[in-house]
């Protein structure tokens, strides 16, 4: 399989991973995220999610500067989110949270300077 096809497979796979967790209604997510902050979580997946984004773009298109791809992942991820945030209405037991959608933005902007700083070495 190629870097490209991986990175795609990547990203889809934990975009679908995030979705799948987002399905769980509120009364039957796992007892170990209880003693997790929830915000914790959310940047951290964004964090790998941002990350993924990331690579596949850098691999998937010809992009000439970071900041472009920087902003890109930035604008991916962060709709990303919303998406997800509103997708839990349809969730029992589950509300969608703007804050969780800031420190999913949050965990998407860390990824873009983490990537940006990469990219250019």
């Amino acid at each position: 399989m190629s870097s490209r096809a991986l990175a795609r497979t990547a990203l889809i796979l934990f975009s679908l991973l995030i979705l799948a967790g987002s399905s769980i209604p509120g009364h039957q997510l796992p007892k170990g995220f209880e003693l997790t902050p929830d915000k914790l979580i959310h940047c951290v997946e964004y964090l790998i999610l941002g990350l993924l984004i990331f690579r596949w773009l850098d691999l998937e298109f010809t992009i000439q500067h970071a900041y472009v791809l920087f902003t890109i992942t930035l604008l991916i991820g962060s709709t990303f989110g919303a998406l997800d945030e509103n997708y839990q209405r349809l969730t029992p037991g589950r509300t969608p949270d703007v804050w969780d959608w800031v420190l999913d933005t949050i965990g998407v902007l860390i990824a873009a300077i983490i990537g940006s700083i990469y990219w250019r070495k």
